[in-house]
């Protein structure tokens, strides 16, 4: 039973996430799936190429940290996947992790599996959120495994028509404040000003909006 429960929640928060991409013009549509797929591809080639060195499995994240601390991780969704290219541009030394409908609750695995391929650096940004609301104990988890001595970023989440907006923004809110080493990058209040940056679904970033979405995040992480 617990086990239909869950899938039945999986499909009812992809059929969420993709609502936007769906939803917008045809000509929209096949432009923005477009982009993820190079992106994706872009991610795939880079995330081989940033480290060399051998997995180091059985360390704990902050005593590998110091060898990556040059290194910018990124675990985020399809958001930040359309500004992907846009930002390994600026941020060249970043590791980026990005998938459609990607959730909260799914990070904590990512960063395991980052960590042991030597890809978990000293700051680590994470962009999710857009894709269904997380209690603050599943941030929590996150955030403990990531552990004290790396940076944490965190980029609120932003839609012209996303109702969850509110509520994921607070427990984001709530996190930061629990925890001295997670920063809020206030990109609900940015993006509110640049609506010329969206694809129609409000989501979503068009190729001016990818541009000044990986500005902006670079600029709030001191870069």
């Amino acid at each position: 039973m617990k086990k239909y429960i869950k899938i039945t929640l999986l499909i009812l928060c992809t059929i969420i996430s993709s609502y936007g991409i769906l939803a917008a013009p045809p000509s929209e549509q096949a432009k923005l799936k477009k982009e993820l797929k190079h992106n994706e591809q872009i991610l795939k080639r880079s995330y081989s190429a940033v480290y060399h060195a051998s997995p180091t499995s059985g360390r704990t994240p902050s005593a590998n940290a110091d060898k990556n601390q040059d290194t910018i991780s990124v675990i985020g969704d399809s958001v930040f996947l359309g500004a992907a290219a846009s930002f390994q541009k600026i941020c060249k030394n970043s590791v980026i992790d990005a998938k459609i409908s990607r959730q909260v609750y799914q990070a904590a695995d990512i960063a395991k599996k980052m960590q042991k391929k030597n890809k978990l650096g000293n700051i680590v940004i994470i962009s999710l959120g857009t894709n269904g609301p997380f209690n603050p104990a599943t941030g929590q988890a996150l955030i403990d495994y990531l552990g004290p001595d790396r940076t944490i970023y965190w980029i609120s989440v932003y839609g012209k028509k996303l109702d969850i907006q509110k509520d994921v923004n607070k427990t984001i809110k709530k996190l930061a404040k629990k925890n001295s080493n997670v920063h809020i990058i206030p990109w609900a209040k940015y993006g509110k000003k640049h609506s010329d940056w969206f694809y129609s679904d409000g989501i979503h970033l068009n190729t001016k909006g990818q541009k000044g979405f990986a500005e902006y995040i670079a600029k709030n992480i001191g870069v």
